[in-house]
């Protein structure tokens, strides 16, 4: 197993990053069914790996010079609105998922700055070029997906007994399955999963629930 590998509309423009509650949803939904998977099939929340942060941190250096093309960062264009700058950050997404295809991981947005985890180097090169932050990661969405559907089969095989499964995401940010249960619940079902490995390569962290949800059923 491996471990520890290297989310109202306004009316007037902002001169803060963007808060990224609606621009988390729709990221969520674009990324390859990544997102975060309530046990009882309602509405998903978006995955811990597409949550918008309101850092106002500059963007790392690794993001080179900006494309002129690319949204501009938020506040920079007195005559852009958020929605505006929303849209734009969008639209590039969905190019850059496009183009890359299975070299595409995941997308988030940090400081009012697109970031796209690839598993390829060379296209490292193809986002940066578009304006937006490249970062490697080990799994691509397809592969995330796939040790998503093989945690959820193995927990509803109950290899804890009594466990109960509030949600299960994978983030292309981190490179894992993401599961949340019961605090209780937490040390039996992880040191399960470092046991078993049931998505292969990709590390499984359990996490303590935030809230309550109907556990999945096992039966």
């Amino acid at each position: 197993m491996i471990r520890n590998r290297t989310q109202h509309p306004l009316h007037q423009p902002s001169t803060r990053p963007l808060a990224g509650i609606a621009l988390a949803a729709v990221i969520a939904a674009a990324v390859s069914g990544c997102g975060a998977q309530p046990a009882d099939g309602g509405a998903a929340a978006p995955s811990p790996s597409t949550a918008v942060s309101t850092d106002t941190a500059a963007p790392s250096a690794s993001s080179g010079t900006a494309n002129p093309a690319a949204p501009a960062t938020p506040g920079s264009d007195p005559s852009m609105t958020s929605d505006e700058f929303t849209t734009g950050l969008l639209q590039l997404h969905d190019r850059l998922k496009h183009d890359l295809g299975d070299r595409y991981a995941d997308a988030w947005v940090d400081g009012g700055v697109l970031h796209v985890a690839v598993t390829d180097p060379s296209a490292e090169a193809k986002v940066r070029d578009a304006g937006a932050v490249p970062v490697t990661v080990a799994f691509n969405a397809a592969e995330l997906l796939q040790a998503r559907t093989q945690v959820q089969t193995w927990i509803a095989g109950k290899p804890v007994p009594g466990v109960e499964m509030h949600s299960i995401s994978a983030s292309g940010r981190t490179g894992a399955v993401i599961v949340t249960v019961p605090a209780e619940q937490v040390p039996a079902l992880q040191a399960a999963a470092d046991e078993q490995s049931p998505a292969g390569e990709v590390p499984v962290i359990v996490e303590e629930s935030a809230g309550m949800a109907t556990p999945l059923s096992t039966n």
